[in-house]
This record gives structure tokens, C-alpha cells and sequence, in this order.
């Protein structure tokens, strides 16, 4: 398709849903605006192509904070750094509701991914010893990793060190505190393996019946 015939088809699209293309127009203003105001300040903060906020986003820290094209902030998003070497990497085509991230090291968003109101630490912020008032006191920092396509559900925690795989879903309240592989629905306080998410032929064939209990909110 030609650059022409895109332009027709969203114009034909902005002319049946008026009200849809004006919030989008909005949101796609509202995320360059952000992108505008976060420079002039010195932060490091970059995006790709089609960058949209519905919602709000506060981006904080030395660090480096790099969203990929086609992401959508739908809530109120903070992707916080703590210092100077530390990167948030959020891939393509992720749509995120109030998702929050404290940043010491490195946490990588794959693409596609969808994450509603959760959290993304890579640190305990504190020493979990009894001396945790000591400023000698080890604090645990360790990369957090989503692979491509993971839906990370509201009140999810995914804490440091973890990885989730490629097409995994966390269920409402889940807090992650190993890695997990990929297919998988995680739930649960410390979060366990539910089951496989279920594949196209399953739900065809249980059409009708009830399904797993996911319990993941929306994007917001």
C-alpha cells in the first residue's frame, strides 16, 4: 500500500469516527509534546514513530529511557531512573496503562506487549538484612526481563532478577519473584504456574465452556 493510499484509508476512517481521530490526533500531540518538554530538560528519553499518550506519563532519573514505535500510553505511566547507567527499553507496538518502573540497572519491555496497572523494579530500594539502615547494607539490583507479547495484569509485580517468556500472561495480583518460560499463565503471591495459556484449537474446541480465571484488568 502507497504512502496515498494510507493517507485515503485514515481519512476515510477519520470521516466515519470523527470523535476516535480527534482523540488520537490529541494523543499523538500529547506524546510529542512530552518528547519536547523531556529534552529541553536534559532527560534522555527517546521513541519511535506514532508515539501516543492518552493518559499521562512522568519520566524521572539520569538514565536512558528508550520506547520503541507504536507505543501507547493509555494511564498514567512512570518510567523512573535511579542512575546514570541505568536503561528502560520498551520494544514495539506496547500499549501500557499505569505501569510503574524503578530503574537501577536494566528493564527490557519486549514488543507487543501489554501492561495494565502493575510494577517493573529491578531493586529492592532497601537491604532486606536487618541492617537494612546501615549504608553498608547490600541492596539486591538485577535485570528485569519481558519477553515479546507477555500481558502483565493489574496489581502484577515482576521484581528483580526476573524474565518472563515470550507470549506469558501474569494474572491480577501476581508478584513474580523467579523467572518463568514462555506460554505460560502465571498467578499467585509468590507467583506459580496456573496452566499454559490456552492455544486456538483449545478454545475452539471448549467454545462455549468456561475459560481460566485470568483475572488481568485492562490497560489502565
Amino acid at each position: 500500500m502507497s504512502d496515498l493510499d494510507k493517507a485515503w484509508t485514515l481519512a476515510k476512517r477519520a470521516w466515519r469516527e470523527p470523535g476516535k481521530a480527534l482523540k488520537t490526533a490529541l494523543a499523538i500531540l500529547r506524546g510529542r509534546l512530552y518528547v519536547l518538554v523531556y529534552r529541553l530538560r536534559g532527560i534522555r528519553f527517546r521513541v519511535g514513530k506514532g508515539f501516543r499518550v492518552y493518559g499521562s506519563l512522568d519520566v524521572r532519573g539520569p538514565g536512558e529511557i528508550v520506547f520503541g514505535a507504536n507505543v501507547i500510553v493509555l494511564g498514567d505511566a512512570t518510567p523512573h531512573t535511579y542512575t546514570r547507567e541505568s536503561r528502560i527499553v520498551i520494544g514495539d507496538n506496547v500499549m501500557m496503562g499505569t505501569a510503574r518502573f524503578g530503574c537501577a540497572r536494566e528493564i527490557v519491555v519486549g514488543d507487543d506487549c501489554i501492561l495494565a496497572e502493575c510494577s517493573l523494579s529491578d531493586t529492592d530500594h532497601h537491604s532486606a538484612r536487618a541492617d537494612r539502615r546501615s549504608p553498608l547494607a547490600p541492596v539486591r539490583v538485577a535485570p528485569v526481563r519481558l519477553e515479546r507479547n507477555v500481558w502483565v495484569g493489574r496489581y502484577a509485580a515482576v521484581l528483580p532478577g526476573c524474565s518472563v517468556g515470550e507470549n506469558s500472561v501474569l494474572g491480577h495480583g501476581a508478584v513474580v519473584m523467579r523467572s518463568f518460560g514462555p506460554n505460560l499463565v502465571i498467578v499467585g503471591n509468590p507467583a506459580k504456574v496456573a496452566a499454559p495459556i490456552p492455544s486456538a484449537d483449545s478454545e475452539s474446541a471448549q467454545s462455549g465452556s468456561e475459560s481460566l480465571p485470568i483475572g488481568t484488568g485492562n490497560a489502565s
